[in-house]
This record gives C-alpha cells, structure tokens and sequence, in this order.
C-alpha cells in the first residue's frame, strides 16, 4: 500500500511568485509525516524562491532557465521519497486531489489528473479546451488506448519509473512524451478526473508552437527508442 508512504511533491516554476505560496500551502494541507515539497526555481526572475522558501518549502534553485524538463529532473534527483508527484506552480491544479492519486498507484505505475472527465476546465480559453480535446485523441488513435488529457501536469508514479524509460523532452513536451512512453512500454496508466482553477500568473505557453511539439512528444515516446 503506497498511500501511507511518504512522497515528494515536486513543484517546478519560473516567475511564478502569483501563485507558488498558496500551492505551496494547499500541498501541505495534504501531506503527512515523512513527505516533502521541493519547489525547483527554473531561474526565475522574480521572488519565486525567496516566497517559496518561506511558505516552507524545500528549494532548489537552477542559475539559469533550462525549460520544466530539466526542472522536474532537478526535483526527481533531489526526492527523498519513493513516491513522486508533480504539480504546477500556478494554481490551476488541485493539490486536495493527490491524495487519492497517490492511492491510485496501489493499481497503476502512472496516475494522471485528467481536467477533461469532470467539467469544462475553468481558466483555459475555448481554442486551447479544442486543441487539448484534439490532441487526446489524435493520442488516444496512436496509444491505443482512450486518453483524455495528454498535457496534464498534475501526475503520480514511483521515482523508479524515470529510471526505467528514456525521456528526451526539453520543456513543455515531458508530459506527453511520459505518457506516450509509458503506455509503449506496458506500464499500467490511470487516470483521476480533476477540477481546475484559473492561472495565476503569466502562461509560458505558446499555442502554436507547443502544439506541434506535444504531437512529435507522442510520437517519439510511441514509435522512438
């Protein structure tokens, strides 16, 4: 049983000081003894690690921009816990949701909060609820497998897992590409539906050009080595 252990949060962010203290605080609501929340500042320009060290968490901090990537794996490294979840910094996802994702793992190797089981996801404008409904199943027609939310970055599974399967994304495509590669390599995959928020904050995100690269993300985790 993995709900009783002990997980790290991981909480990747770049200029997310709207935000990274009231995720900070929600996550710690759900925590018990023996887990950790490790904020990776992907060298922010504002006061994201100074606010995120305060509100208690643990922080590790990169120089320079390198892309969520290399974020995540900055935080995975660092984990102490066996159980890894990894949240967004701005205030879209709900950390009231992770325990019963961690639970989830009792059955499943990768447990994703899908925002598009429940309800029409507040805060994302109509074209970006199209594109993500379209690129679930254009993904779901390559997997082979019914997927409703291939960009979710609110996600559950063991620290061995990174170990086991090749992950090539640079930013915004490691989502993707994990449960592209995952699902290829046989590994059991869930889905926990979600309520989100608006963003607090100012999106990285480009339309355009991420669209294409979460496509070639689930191409290369399904059909790449």
């Amino acid at each position: 049983m993995l709900n009783g252990m002990g997980k790290s949060i991981i909480v990747p962010a770049y200029n997310e000081e709207a935000g990274i203290v009231e995720v900070i605080n929600r996550c710690r609501a759900v925590c018990q003894a023996g887990d950790e929340i490790v904020v990776v500042d992907d060298g922010s320009k504002d006061k994201t690690a100074e606010l995120a060290q305060k509100a208690g968490a643990r922080v590790v901090k990169l120089e320079k921009n390198r892309g969520k990537t290399r974020a995540l794996r900055e935080g995975f490294s660092v984990a102490k816990n066996e159980v890894i979840v990894t949240i967004d910094a701005d205030c879209t996802y709900p950390p009231e949701a992770i325990p019963e994702m961690v639970k989830a793992l009792d059955g499943a190797d990768l447990v994703v909060g899908t925002r598009f089981r429940k309800m029409w996801p507040r805060g994302l404008p109509l074209h970006r609820v199209l594109a993500n409904k379209v690129g679930a199943l254009v993904t779901s027609i390559i997997l082979m497998r019914k997927i409703t939310d291939v960009t979710t970055g609110l996600r559950a599974f063991r620290k061995q897992l990174m170990k086991e399967i090749p992950i090539h994304a640079r930013g915004l495509d490691f989502e993707a590409e994990l449960t592209a590669r995952a699902i290829t390599c046989g590994y059991r995959y869930k889905e926990v539906p979600i309520e989100t928020d608006e963003r607090k904050g100012v999106s990285t995100l480009r339309f355009f050009r991420h669209t294409g690269m979460f496509f070639a993300a689930v191409l290369r985790g399904r059909f790449g080595r």
